[in-house]
């Protein structure tokens, strides 16, 4: 059984979980340098929309790439983006005011959060797969 996990995880393809989950570093960026603040972007459409580009974009690549196992890729590439995250503040805390360290709480709750997000967005990506796969496309 482990054998089998092992080799399951050497398949998945980790240059593209870690390019999905630096693509999500979009969003949090551009909090950062305050395009969310006024504008069309204004909290909560910039966000929202980001959040949902993001989305369109992994489920995407999982699609047009033809990932083998995009519930899991995807799962990862939400891990990813959450520990890429964290790093992100944790790296501008000395240069923001505003940048607070997150708790470890928090940090547990945005990993998990995030790798529940991407497993929804490979079954979305598994399902498109297995309609295109279906009509020939």
């Amino acid at each position: 059984m482990t054998d089998l996990r092992r080799n399951t995880l050497q398949r998945l393809p980790w240059i593209l979980i870690a390019a999905l989950g630096a693509f999500g570093l979009v969003r949090p960026v551009l909090s950062i340098v305050g395009a969310y603040d006024s504008g069309p972007l204004e909290k909560p459409v910039g966000p929202l929309v980001f959040t949902a580009l993001i989305a369109v974009v992994w489920v995407g690549a999982a699609v047009v790439l033809r990932t083998p196992q995009p519930v899991p890729a995807l799962l990862f590439a939400g891990v990813a983006y959450g520990a890429f995250a964290i790093i992100l503040n944790l790296s501008l805390q000395p240069f923001l005011d505003d940048a607070d360290a997150v708790p470890v709480i928090g940090s547990i709750g945005i990993l998990v959060f995030n790798a529940v997000q991407g497993a929804v967005l490979g079954l979305i990506a598994l399902g498109l797969q297995r309609v295109l796969h279906r009509t020939g496309e």
